[in-house]
């Protein structure tokens, strides 16, 4: 009984939270193929360590798989690099490709919008884009931002506060700054 419990939890937690992870994977770099074998190595660990897992709240649960992937990614170019160079991965190329553009009717009116949004991001660090994409598209705190990319709550509040600025000068003056 108690493991037909087990497997429905973790269906739901696959079933919810797959997208966001796979979203969070292509963001950070990573192929298909290994993005597909991380986050089944993600479940895979929460499973054999499910007595020490506590689920209380989505958001919780959101921000503990992402570290997780991260963390899974991390590990992953650590053996796959001679030399490992933790400011070559932070400032590593991290595109935020838009989606959920389909509301718009006109299909040029979609392709002018995300050639501009994408521009406009492209003006951002990596760590920028990063930040904004952990706060704005996944919905995280600037607590988990932090952690997520180790620093501190303040610097994490100023990174996507400067990183607001920068879209904004760029929405204004039409170039970066």
């Amino acid at each position: 009984m108690e493991s037909t419990k087990k497997e429905s939890l973790f269906l739901y937690l696959y079933d919810s939270y797959v997208n966001d992870l796979y979203a969070y994977g292509k963001a950070l770099g990573v192929s298909h193929e290994d993005l597909q074998d991380i986050i089944h190595d993600v479940f895979l660990n929460i499973m054999d360590h499910y007595a020490g897992l506590n689920i209380c709240e989505n958001k919780q649960v959101k921000f503990y798989l992402l570290k997780c992937l991260k963390n899974k990614v991390v590990s992953n170019a650590r053996k796959n690099m001679e030399t490992y160079n933790i400011e070559n991965l932070n400032e590593s190329d991290f595109p935020i490709h838009v989606t959920g553009l389909d509301l718009l009717i006109n299909k040029e009116e979609r392709k002018n919008l995300l050639n501009r949004i994408e521009k406009m991001l492209q003006c951002l660090t990596a760590r920028q884009r990063e930040a904004i994409y952990l706060r704005y598209m996944q919905e995280l705190s600037y607590e988990e931002i932090a952690e997520m990319l180790h620093i501190t709550e303040k610097g994490s509040r100023k990174l996507v506060s400067r990183a607001m600025i920068e879209l904004k000068n760029v929405r204004l003056w039409g170039r970066c700054i």
